[in-house]
């Protein structure tokens, strides 16, 4: 009996053992069968934000070309206004030059009407003193 018992009490944890293997075995097909609808589900999510992103990409791109053509634009007109203003300068300058000779023209000129002026009252002067003297 004692061997009758061994028997029994192995068969039943050995049948036991076989329910928690097929058990196991059971529990790892479902998981595996879970994971693969997963990973279909997941690798659609990845094809469906791909051909959502596609297009915000290249809307992207296009944003960022015409942002480099505002740029370059930017930067040419900052060496237009560069240059114009350099221009104004050398202008400004020719213009206080010009000034300058006008004025010192001026004065020359200014200082021979003077001289003319005093020499022709003199000379009137002098030939009324002559006339009035009788020596014309």
């Amino acid at each position: 009996m004692d061997n009758q018992s061994w028997v029994v009490i192995l068969s039943m944890g050995f049948f036991i053992m076989i329910v928690g293997f097929l058990a196991a075995i059971g529990f790892l097909i479902y998981a595996s069968v879970e994971i693969r609808r997963a990973a279909n589900t997941f690798k659609e999510f990845l094809k469906n934000a791909e051909e959502r992103l596609n297009p915000v990409i290249e809307e992207a791109e296009q944003t960022l070309k015409s942002l480099r053509k505002v740029s370059d634009d930017v930067g040419t007109a900052t060496e237009n206004v560069r240059n114009f203003s350099g221009a104004m300068h050398e202008i400004v300058d020719n213009v206080r030059v010009l000034s300058g000779i006008v004025s010192d023209l001026r004065e020359g000129l200014s200082l021979r009407v003077l001289g003319v002026k005093a020499g022709i009252k003199t000379a009137l002067n002098v030939l009324i003193k002559q006339f009035k003297e009788g020596r014309l």
